[in-house]
């Protein structure tokens, strides 16, 4: 795992990563283009085991994003729990936010088996909407999907995880 600039806020505990990955429902992916980096918002679906992750999304098959993924396979990659002001009253070097997030980097491929899919696809419903789904194979057929198989991340917490 990569070690953020403030240790004491580095979550290690396998739970709170779970806890963490659960809440957020977002993962911002940076993909490398020839000249610039490019940052996509999307809904992930992931899977948790043994210290590693995965990451899994969808969309169309055309586009920037997918040609990227697969010109470029190394991406880097955020999501966050979003942020709320820590009052710090007077004084404004009190002032903080509590927020959890993981970043991290790791490689990208584009699934196209239609058993896979399924699979993938339904967990990202899981993580989004908390239910399983029925899919057919037309349904995810002209689906594109992508791994992000995660090589390194860290987790960090400020105040709403505190050690």
């Amino acid at each position: 795992m990569a070690t953020p600039f403030s240790t004491r806020r580095f979550i290690e505990d396998p739970a709170i990563i779970k806890q963490v990955l659960d809440r957020c429902k977002i993962i911002h992916i940076g993909l490398q283009d020839t000249n610039r980096i490019y940052v996509v918002p999307t809904n992930y679906g992931y899977t948790y085991e043994n210290g590693h992750i995965t990451f899994y999304t969808h969309g169309a098959t055309q586009g920037l994003k997918w040609e990227l993924m697969q010109k470029h396979p190394n991406v880097g990659f955020e999501i966050d729990t979003g942020f709320e002001l820590v009052d710090g009253g007077e004084v404004a070097c009190n002032y903080s936010n509590a927020y959890a997030s993981i970043i991290g980097s790791g490689t990208a491929s584009l699934i196209t088996d239609i058993e896979e899919k399924k699979r993938i696809i339904n967990n990202i419903m899981m993580v989004q909407a908390g239910k399983s789904f029925t899919f057919t194979d037309a349904m995810v057929e002209r689906l594109g999907i992508a791994k992000i198989e995660v090589e390194e991340f860290a987790c960090k917490s400020g105040y709403l995880y505190e050690k």
